[in-house]
């Protein structure tokens, strides 16, 4: 039996899993920002399993406004069980009806088997 690897990965929008252990994702947490401020904002993570697209839809929380860029700033963490396939990647998208996304950041922690 493999012995369990912990990890923790940060990225900007994306993360990359090595190719020779499968990760085991635990928790997921993402930053985003949007402009103007009091725009609507969802955001979504992207990544394989078992050979198949997914979309995981994360529902964020406004966190606040920063008064020198204008950005109102989103936050969310989750607590996860998901199988990205070996060598692939995980990376976070925004979508906004009447705004510009900004800076994504996508953290993500758990283990290799």
């Amino acid at each position: 039996m493999a012995t369990l690897q912990p990890f923790g990965m940060t990225g900007s929008p994306a993360v990359t899993f090595p190719g020779n252990r499968r990760p085991i994702v635990e928790t997921v947490s993402v930053q985003v920002d949007v402009t103007p401020p009091g725009t609507k904002l969802e955001a979504f993570v992207n990544y394989t399993s078992a050979g198949q697209n997914v979309t995981l839809f994360v529902p964020l929380t406004y966190a606040y406004t920063e008064p020198g860029t204008n950005f109102d700033f989103y936050v969310a963490a989750l607590a996860v069980r998901l199988y990205p396939d070996k060598g692939t990647s995980m990376a976070v998208s925004v979508h906004s009806p009447n705004g510009n996304g900004g800076t994504l950041f996508l953290t993500v922690s758990g283990h290799f088997a």
